[in-house]
């Protein structure tokens, strides 16, 4: 019998859309000793894949086309938004401290609130996209940042502002572990190297904010000083209202953006998301919307698609390659892969057709059995080590970035003028503008024999190089050079961690991997800003040392990484 002919037959006969609830009950005790079992590292989960399982097969024929496509764009919106409003906080940083008078040891407090939002975002939307679909945070999170970035435009103190962009970087900080779960979750294998292109959308965040920067804030900041007059008097409530303007045009832009995703596009659910929750006549009609969205002429069937009730090929104590021990045999045609849809842990407990009240899906949102699954044998080293980098690479790069504008302010050079602010704000879009390379490059990178693991590795430390240059500059050239240098390296960093992240995990604990690893990003960014404030005030590169370590401590991480899913995909 012919691999076609054997998947009709064995297909053929699962049970069908309308005995999914039915099934999916009488399974209840059975795939709760399983989860329990895997919880506690007692059985294994299945052997790395040897060829597509029946829903990866499936997705390859539906094609890439127009409908990701344009998911690639509304998802890369939330990329976008996510760097656009660090860089704008980064920008408008020197402005708002000479607006509300605040300390060097204290004005970092601004851009550890945006993180300590982001931390709190990225833990909840990731968890919750794993419990309760990837459809709710891609539709709220944007429309939650647009609120709270108008609302900051209009703060009256120094705190209260700190407060609008924590609620901001609640909203903004979901973007980046649910965007990047649900695209892949809509791809073909063949096509994933676009998770890791669609890091050109973030750096593309950092150019519209560098762009606002060097059109606004020149011109509608306090008066810079001079030689004779090195501190001007300013009315701030007149004359330095730019950082305000910055913040409302930045909140317009995801505005825009948040119409875009709500009126321009009907999102469906992840059709592996619903497949893991027994929808699987809904995962059917969404692999049908798709497969007419991009001209594919088939039908697509709930009995087409793989039946998550049978957890014994899901869940299985491994015996050889071929066989799973009290299971049919299987092979590299119906295998499941590291992609594959399972059972997830809470899915057993859940009915199909019993809605949950928003209070049950917050707490289903928030299931420490999650967090176990990542510690298992399987996961456990994997788990820390990207932990590692994404903590590691947020401290480099945010000690650095963070006051990149107070550093070029800061910085001068035997023999130049000092920098004017339109000087700066210039060098600043350069260096943004540095940045967008990256992405594209990245996406070519990890498909040559360098893969994930190379590409990582050899931008890590080429940036710690690249920012020791940084400090130890004597020109105005140098420091545009090594720091456009590092801007290209960072964002060709990021970009294959933002990709590499969710593809290494597996579709049940994916969201809440890539969430908790952004959380922990999102830490090192809440403290790094004070700590650099701090340093700031006993020696302007002392900051610039610490990042460096930073990115070696990341490229040692990653030579460590067991898994390279170049292989995988």
């Amino acid at each position: 019998m012919n691999g076609k002919s054997r998947y009709n037959a064995e297909f053929s006969q699962l049970p069908t859309a309308d005995t999914d609830e039915v099934e999916g009950t009488a399974l209840f005790d059975e795939s709760r000793e399983i989860e329990e079992e895997l919880l506690h590292g007692q059985i294994a989960m299945p052997p790395e894949p040897r060829g597509d399982n029946p829903l990866d097969a499936l997705i390859i024929k539906v094609g890439y086309g127009s409908f990701q496509k344009k998911l690639l764009v509304l998802c890369g919106f939330g990329w976008l938004a996510d760097n656009m409003w660090l860089q704008c906080i980064a920008i408008i940083l020197p402005r708002v401290q000479d607006h509300f008078d605040v300390e060097d040891r204290l004005i970092g407090t601004l851009s550890s609130s945006i993180f300590m939002g982001m931390m709190f975002g990225a833990l909840f939307w990731g968890t919750y996209s794993d419990s309760n679909g990837r459809k709710i945070p891609f539709n709220t999170t944007l429309a939650i940042t647009a609120l709270f970035g108008l609302a900051s435009s209009f703060a009256p103190t120094f705190w209260s502002l700190c407060l609008f962009l924590f609620f901001l970087g609640f909203g903004v900080g979901g973007n980046m572990p649910t965007d990047g779960a649900l695209f892949l979750e809509f791809l073909p294998k063949t096509h994933h190297y676009l998770l890791t292109f669609m890091s050109v959308f973030f750096s593309f965040g950092a150019v519209i904010a560098s762009i606002l920067g060097f059109v606004i804030l020149p011109y509608t900041s306090c008066p810079e000083g001079s030689a004779d007059d090195p501190n001007p008097p300013c009315d701030v409530s007149v004359q330095n209202r730019g950082w305000r303007y910055m913040l409302f045009a930045t909140g317009i832009v995801t505005l825009f953006m948040v119409v875009c995703r709500s009126f321009l596009f009907h999102l469906p659910e992840s059709p592996k998301y619903l497949i893991s929750r027994h929808r699987k006549r809904e995962a059917a009609q969404v692999l049908q919307r798709i497969a007419d969205a991009n001209g594919v002429k088939m039908t697509i069937t709930a009995a087409d698609l793989p039946d998550p009730c049978r957890p014994v090929k899901m869940f299985a104590i491994i015996d050889s390659d071929d066989e799973l021990e009290d299971g049919p045999k299987t092979r590299s045609s119906d295998s499941y892969s590291d992609t594959s849809p399972i059972l997830s842990p809470s899915s057993s407990d859940t009915k199909l057709d019993n809605p949950k009240s928003y209070a049950e899906k917050i707490k289903a949102a928030m299931n420490p059995e999650k967090l176990q699954l990542l510690f298992n044998d399987k996961w456990r080293v994997t788990t820390i080590l990207v932990w590692a980098i994404w903590t590691f690479t947020a401290v480099a790069y945010t000690m650095f970035n963070v006051f990149l504008p107070k550093y070029l302010e800061m910085l001068g050079f035997a023999g130049e003028a000092p920098p004017t602010r339109a000087d700066v704000y210039w060098d600043y879009m350069v260096y943004s503008i540095a940045g967008v390379p990256g992405s594209v490059i990245a996406s070519w990178m990890i498909e040559t024999r360098l893969g994930r693991k190379g590409t990582m590795a050899l931008s890590a430390f080429g940036s710690a190089i690249a920012l020791f240059v940084f400090s130890v500059i004597s020109s105005r050239i140098t420091m545009l050079l090594s720091s456009s240098a590092v801007s290209f390296l960072a964002t060709l960093l990021y970009a294959v961690i933002y990709g590499y992240t969710p593809e290494v995990f597996t579709t049940e604990v994916r969201g809440t991997a890539v969430g908790t690893a952004s959380a922990l990003g999102r830490i090192a960014g809440i403290i790094s800003p004070i700590v650099s404030g701090i340093l700031l005030t006993i020696s302007t590169v002392l900051p610039l040392y610490v990042s460096v370590v930073g990115f070696v401590l990341v490229g040692g991480c990653v030579m460590l990484l067991p898994v390279e899913t170049k292989k995988a995909t």
